[in-house]
């Protein structure tokens, strides 16, 4: 499996710990306390801890030291252990290219994991940063352009915006320079400021994504405490995917649209340059994995669809998250042959879901 969206590891040893996993990321002290309490009933670390036993052959309980045992001793081969067991044959890494930190070593990522890695670039944190130092909208946009042109030419196979993080997915297609300069003056925080500004540049980079041939990821769907998820329903989307540069560029709609995935899977089924990608939920609400993902395949043509994981922090969470992706299709090719689809069928659509999109979609070596 390609792991089409996942973010950097640590290079050395860390303890294992999942007290701090999770989707409240309120920095107040007393949330940390509060997920750390709450950990022990989340299933999905539950899920976590068991699976690492069975990987160890410990009990649950003793899966924890048992695993810090061995990473302490061999960190890169204990990453190499689990990137061998989930499967995995390559990711393209998150804020593997930042605007602030354009060396980040992707050899050494390559080193660690020992998978062939390739970077994106994130496109918001550079925009943040200017609208926090008063630049104006037409530097705003300029600087996004040159940033774009420079990671495409340092071999980026991807940009990314959290635009729904910002101000939402309701992109106004007909945003303007003046407008976008008068938006910059809004009095919240610089996370929330710039909402015509932040839809010129979403529809310019959409643009030079087409002349760059590079696809754009937008986060779509649930993500962690800081998103509202009214504001990042894919739906949002359709004006802007109407325009000139919407219809031109290589769209991808990650973590599924959940609880949206139905809806992100009619776009990628209606629109000719939009894919829908599925990771995060398989994380954070493994439970229904297969029934996504079929209902994914249901509406969306196979070759419209990728698969990731999302992981962070620990290498664990990417380990986990793709090996549920791997028993929730072993369980839904079932479904699929009872539904009538033969063997041939299945194992192309398996193919494609899991490595060849992903290939084509970041045309990857």
């Amino acid at each position: 499996m390609i792991d089409d969206h996942v973010h950097p590891v640590p290079f050395e040893f860390e303890p294992f710990d999942l007290g701090e996993l999770g989707l409240d990321v309120d920095p107040a002290p007393a949330a940390a306390e509060r997920r750390r309490r709450l950990a022990p009933g989340r299933l999905y670390v539950h899920l976590m801890h068991t699976r690492l036993a069975g990987l160890l052959g410990v009990s649950a309980d003793e899966a924890p030291a048992a695993r810090d045992e061995q990473a302490a001793g061999d960190w890169a081969g204990w990453v190499h252990r689990l990137a061998d067991d989930a499967g995995l044959t390559g990711m393209v890494l998150d804020e593997a290219l930042h605007p602030d930190d354009p060396a980040q070593p992707v050899a050494r990522y390559e080193e660690l994991t020992g998978l062939r890695v390739w970077k994106l670039a994130r496109l918001d944190p550079l925009v943040d940063r200017l609208i926090g130092d008063g630049a104006s909208a037409q530097e705003i946009v300029a600087a996004v352009e040159a940033f774009m042109t420079d990671a495409a030419a340092s071999g980026a196979v991807g940009f990314k915006t959290v635009l729904a993080y910002r101000t939402g997915l309701a992109v106004a297609p007909d945003a303007s320079l003046a407008a976008a300069d008068a938006s910059l003056a809004d009095d919240v925080p610089v996370r929330r400021r710039g909402k015509a500004l932040r839809d010129l540049v979403f529809r310019t980079a959409l643009a030079r994504c087409a002349d760059l041939g590079l696809p754009i990821q937008v986060h779509t769907g649930f993500g962690d405490s800081e998103i509202r998820l009214a504001e990042s329903d894919p739906l949002l989307l359709e004006e802007i995917l109407r325009t000139p540069e919407g219809t031109a560029a290589t769209v991808v709609l990650i973590h599924g649209s959940f609880p949206w995935h139905e809806q992100a899977a009619y776009l990628a089924s209606a629109k000719p340059n939009l894919w829908v990608e599925l990771s995060l939920s398989n994380l954070f609400a493994p439970l229904h994995t297969t029934d996504r993902l079929l209902r994914i395949l249901d509406v969306a043509p196979r070759g419209r669809v990728l698969l990731g994981t999302d992981g962070h922090g620990l290498p664990e969470t990417q380990w986990f998250a793709a090996a549920v992706l791997r028993d929730a299709w072993a369980r839904a090719a079932g479904v699929l042959a009872d539904a009538g689809a033969n063997p041939a069928w299945v194992e192309e659509t398996r193919a494609a879901i899991f490595e060849t999109n992903a290939r084509e979609v970041y045309s990857l070596a």
